[in-house]
């Protein structure tokens, strides 16, 4: 039997290593969205992802802006907040992902029931409107100071009765 050279010997090392290397296996990161009804369009951020029933994969974790809207239903808008799990934490992540020869995966599932909308907006929201309106109408040229600042009770306009 020959013995290999330092030069086989560090050939094989560095192939083993490559292969390692490749063997390695990122985690795989879902997001789930269920709609009651399904076939909602679902909106990320600033982009449109799909419909659901939907398992769109993600890159970072982190707070995004989800919107789910469906003909026929009120529009569902939320801040959600994708936490990352133990084994994509640092420094655990660089193991679980580079170290270690097999994959994670990891899944946020959100299921969202859509309200029927009634074709017409409740007392609440059209107060909110009517408010918002006033505020708006009674600001300057830099726009309103308080946005939110509620307009004393004897100068808030009325609802008007249907």
């Amino acid at each position: 039997m020959s013995a290999l050279s330092i030069p086989q010997k560090r050939l094989s090392l560095a192939v083993l290593a490559l292969a390692l290397a490749l063997a390695a296996c990122r985690a795989q990161r879902h997001l789930l969205f269920e709609t009651d009804p399904p076939g909602a369009s679902v909106r990320l951020d600033d982009e449109v992802v799909g419909q659901t029933p939907l398992d769109f994969l993600f890159q970072h974790y982190g707070k995004r802006q989800l919107t789910v809207y469906r003909e026929g239903f009120r529009t569902h808008s939320s801040e959600i907040n994708i936490r990352p799990p133990w084994f994509s934490r640092f420094p655990l992540d660089f193991i679980s992902e580079v170290i270690l020869p097999f994959g994670w995966r990891d899944v946020h599932r959100f299921e969202i029931v859509l309200e029927a909308e009634t074709g017409r907006g409740t007392e609440s929201d059209l107060a909110a409107v009517l408010k918002r309106a006033e505020s708006l109408r009674r600001a300057g040229p830099g726009g309103p100071q308080e946005p939110d600042a509620a307009l004393p009770a004897d100068e808030a306009p009325a609802a008007p009765q249907p």
